[in-house]
């Protein structure tokens, strides 16, 4: 089946009818049709534009209108206006866009950095430059985008888009002498030059140099590694500008904002140099790691998603913070996570019987959720699993829910047993994982609120994920009496016959020794 043909009525095709070599050939095909079509559309709004046609039907503005007729957003569709406004200007990059060659994302990444040229007009060449008494043949050529320098990735860079009206026809009558009726973009034959064009003639322009240096590169490359190329050419031709925007601290925004659904949202954006700390704390801990996330016991393969792992690295850098004490005081203390439960609620909810028959029995009354100070109410499961290794402050309340007494605040699992426990399980001890003792906590197996000891007899270290997943239920871990060591019984589902575990760092040990 021809594309053509699957275009006139393109709902109607049963992909799955395809071989895999009509899909390997057509997707690419489909891929480029969309990029001339995008072009299309483009060039047409630009007429749309220029004869003043929206406003005619009642429209404020051309994006107001294509933002109406298509549900697009105001500003993609502005973005489009000012596309077509831009493109009249340089009929080169145009011909390669209508052509299907440069995409959407792309052209918009080539003409951000024409409109920075400085002295666009002049000759690329320096000699010509020169000749002509344009320019210093000592000091002009240091912004020929042919150099080795341009094709540094300087640093990385976001598209600017503005939703300005300039380079437009006065839809009143009057013309503001860079736009006209007529479509401008009727340059060459959109042809990509070849590797040769990348040396420039005398009588091309720096802007007509940039243009052919940036399309060349577009053969090859993502817009998102294009403007990282653009960039560099910015700075090769402009210069190291005093605080740009990029590295401009002021412009910091970061926001943690509470969901009513009691999740946190996150939003915001950096200067080059914090974020690039950023991302140098998040790589090194969200690369995949086998097992980090297996529910069976088994060192697979990772199966969180990139965005997962990253979350759970911004988890790891603020919960090291927090455990550091090194930030400042709040309320006359250093930050950590506060948690305030009832005793009897607490005790409940971890008592086995009763976690596994919540719903069906119910030992002890409710008197409320827990609860943090930031977020509000959590569930108890949460709360139990967070004190499991956690500073316990007992406070006493009357009736009405005053306090009446505070008690002395103490670590559950002191410095010296925790070093123990290191010691013991070499970090996370849940079968198939073994992350670092740093990135775990210490779980008690009979919980401190229903008389379980502080002790290696009943405590257990586990990564956040395995110590969420032995909270549930699902899996046990108990204390081996013969060699002091954590085995873990699996739930059915992973093994019927329920057969210990060692613990990942005794991995190696015969499963019927429990």
């Amino acid at each position: 089946m021809e594309l053509d043909e699957m275009l006139t009525a393109p709902q109607d095709v049963a992909a799955w009818q395809l071989a895999d070599t009509d899909l390997l050939r057509l997707i690419p095909e489909l891929s480029l049709r969309m990029r001339q079509l995008e072009g299309l559309r483009v060039r047409l709004m630009h007429q749309v534009d220029q004869r003043c046609v929206a406003e005619r039907v009642g429209a404020s503005s051309p994006g107001n209108w294509l933002a109406g007729a298509t549900t697009m957003t105001p500003g993609q569709a502005n973005r489009i206006v000012k596309l077509g406004r831009e493109l009249a200007k340089h009929p080169e990059v145009a011909a390669e866009f209508d052509s299907g060659k440069a995409d959407y994302d792309q052209v918009r990444v080539i003409v951000e950095l024409l409109n920075k040229v400085p002295d666009g007009e002049s000759p690329a060449d320096p000699k010509a430059a020169a000749e002509d008494g344009t320019g210093d043949a000592s000091t002009e050529g240091d912004g020929d985008p042919g150099s080795d320098a341009a094709d540094g990735d300087a640093r990385s860079g976001a598209v600017q888009s503005g939703e300005d009206d300039g380079g437009r026809t006065d839809c009143n009558g009057g013309d503001d002498g860079t736009g006209s009726g007529s479509d401008k973009r009727d340059g060459d034959d959109g042809d990509q030059p070849d590797v040769d064009s990348i040396i420039f003639g005398p009588h091309d322009t720096r802007t007509q140099a940039c243009a052919r240096y940036l399309l060349y590169a577009a053969r090859t490359e993502d817009s998102t590694t294009l403007a990282r190329r653009a960039n560099a050419l910015d700075l090769i031709l402009n210069g190291d500008k005093k605080n740009p925007d990029s590295e401009n601290t002021e412009l910091n925004e970061f926001h943690a904002s509470p969901g009513l659904g009691g999740r946190v949202h996150l939003k915001g954006h950096l200067d080059a140099a914090s974020g690039e700390a950023l991302l140098a704390a998040l790589s090194a801990l969200s690369k995949p790691r086998p097992g980090a996330d297996n529910r069976d016991g088994q060192t697979g393969r990772d199966q969180r998603s990139p965005a997962q792992r990253r979350a759970d690295a911004l988890t790891h850098i603020v919960r090291t913070h927090l455990d550091s004490g090194h930030g400042p005081t709040e309320g006359g203390e250093r930050p950590h996570i506060n948690v305030f439960v009832d005793a009897d609620d607490l005790a409940a909810t971890t008592d086995e019987h009763n976690h596994h028959e919540r719903g069906h029995q119910q030992r002890g009354r409710r008197r409320g959720p827990a609860w943090m100070p930031w977020l509000g109410p959590i569930t108890l499961d949460l709360a139990a699993q967070i004190s499991c290794d956690a500073d316990i402050t007992p406070i006493t309340m009357d009736p009405d829910g005053n306090p009446i007494d505070v008690g002395r605040t103490t670590r559950l699992i002191p410095r010296k047993l925790r070093r123990a426990l290191n010691a013991r399980d070499c970090g996370c001890a849940f079968p198939g994982c073994g992350r670092p003792a740093a990135w775990t906590e210490g779980h008690h197996i009979q919980h401190w609120s229903n008389g379980g000891p502080t002790n290696l007899s009943n405590l257990v270290l586990l990564c956040r994920f395995h110590h969420t997943t032995i909270h549930r239920g699902d899996w046990t871990v108990t204390i081996n009496k013969d060699d002091g060591h954590p085995w873990f019984t699996p739930p059915a589902w992973v093994d019927p016959h329920r057969q210990p575990m060692p613990a990942h760092n005794r991995r190696n040990q015969l499963t019927f020794a429990a």
